[in-house]
Formats: structure tokens, C-alpha cells, sequence
């Protein structure tokens, strides 16, 4: 082999080395692009935790229903599994459903939605996100009732006011002079019956006058009582 034959070899050797380091070099670039670029864009709880996080709760039956108010792999209340945009009953959903309306209860609830379970598993955080509403009727709006009030009228004219008390007409007594003897009532008497009896001047007006102080109804008088005589 001349020397010229040797110096075009080792020129092809070297090209061939550095064709082989330059694709090294490149793919190492493309896996460090492609690491980069999975490290910036963030991921959801990986099904493997899931996976053990099923099986503490359930030994991992997802379409386990005990009929104990939970229901399928991570043990769903019906109320839990509606809320947070589950259809049907769990138990009847697969396990990438039940996956995926967990992964909703673990971002608004954290980790405690799974007190015992997550607990022994390490699991904790989270939460702090609103659970996916679900369109809801609105309650119809309820007008209060009120007691129907009847309408204040003025008072018929048919119904008599009220009237006050009969009053017998004042009776002035003219001051008639005591003699300051006295006549208690018997039986029976009256003023005139008294004034005859008594030969009393004036007759039952003066006797009512001498005791206009006890006497309001002349026609009325009591036995027992005691009558001032006029002079």
C-alpha cells in the first residue's frame, strides 16, 4: 500500500468518527430537548397512585358496591361522584372514569378526601380548586303568602254609637237650716211618709234637702239609714 493509498484511509477514518460523534451529540440534544420540554409541562397524579390508592380503599375491586353508601375502586359517595361530573353509579363506571372524577375531588378537596387511605400512602395537599359545577334548575321563586286582611271600613251606620251613661238631672237642694235631731228609716218608709209622719214643713223636698249629702235619689231611701231633721 503507498503512502498515498494510507493518508486517503485514515482521512475517511477520522470523517467516519466525527459523523458518528456528530449523531451522539444530536440525539443526546434531542433527548435533552424532549426531557425539557416533559419537565415543563405538568402532569396528573400518575394512575399507578391511583392504582394504590384503589387498593387500600377498595382491594382494588373498581366495580366493588358494598352497599355501604361507596361505591367503586376509591370508594365514591353518590352525592361525591355526581358533584364532581360522575354519571351513573361508580361501580358501573370503568377505572379510567373513576380516575378521571378523582382527579377533580383530589384538585378541589386534596388528599384528605381520602383521610385513612392517604394517610398510610403519603399522600397529602392539595385542594383549593372549585368542584366542576353541574347545571342545576334553579329553585322557582316563592311569592310569600300573607294572610289576606280585610279592608278597614268605617262603622256602619246601622250600629248605634256608644252612649254614655243616663245621668238623672242635677237636683239643687236649696240649704235648709238642721234642727240636729235625727230619723233612722223603717220599713216602709218613705221621704213622704217620713215628712207626714214628722209634720216636717215643706214636706219630703225640704227632709230630701236637709240630707242632700246622703240622699241621691229622692224616691230611694233605705231602712237603717239615719236622716238629718231641718229645723
Amino acid at each position: 500500500m503507498n503512502t498515498s493509498t494510507r493518508m486517503n484511509k485514515s482521512k475517511l477514518g477520522t470523517v467516519a468518527r466525527r459523523g458518528v460523534t456528530l449523531a451522539a451529540v444530536s440525539a443526546a440534544g434531542l433527548a435533552l430537548s424532549a426531557t425539557a420540554a416533559n419537565a415543563a409541562t405538568p402532569t396528573a397524579t400518575s394512575a399507578s397512585t391511583w392504582d394504590a390508592l384503589a387498593q387500600c380503599e377498595s382491594g382494588g375491586n373498581w366495580s366493588t358496591n358494598t352497599g355501604n353508601g361507596f361505591s367503586g375502586g376509591l370508594q365514591f359517595t353518590a352525592s361525591t361522584w355526581a358533584a364532581f361530573g360522575g354519571t351513573g353509579s361508580p361501580a358501573d363506571a370503568t377505572r379510567e372514569q373513576q380516575i378521571a372524577v378523582a382527579e377533580n375531588v383530589q384538585a378541589s378537596q386534596g388528599w384528605g378526601a381520602w383521610p385513612a387511605c392517604a394517610a398510610k400512602l403519603g399522600l397529602s395537599g392539595g385542594g383549593g380548586a372549585p368542584a366542576p359545577s353541574t347545571p342545576v334548575a334553579p329553585a322557582p321563586t316563592e311569592v310569600p303568602v300573607q294572610a289576606a286582611q280585610a279592608p278597614v271600613q268605617a262603622a256602619s251606620a246601622a250600629v248605634a254609637p256608644a252612649q254614655a251613661p243616663v245621668q238623672a238631672e242635677p237636683r239643687h237642694a236649696a240649704e235648709v237650716p238642721l234642727s240636729g235631731e235625727t230619723y233612722t228609716v223603717e220599713a216602709g218608709d218613705t221621704l213622704s211618709i217620713i215628712a207626714e209622719k214628722l209634720n216636717i214643713t215643706g214636706g219630703w223636698q225640704t227632709l230630701a234637702d236637709a240630707n242632700a249629702d246622703t240622699i241621691v235619689d229622692p224616691d230611694l231611701v233605705f231602712e237603717g239609714q239615719v236622716l238629718q231633721l231641718p229645723a
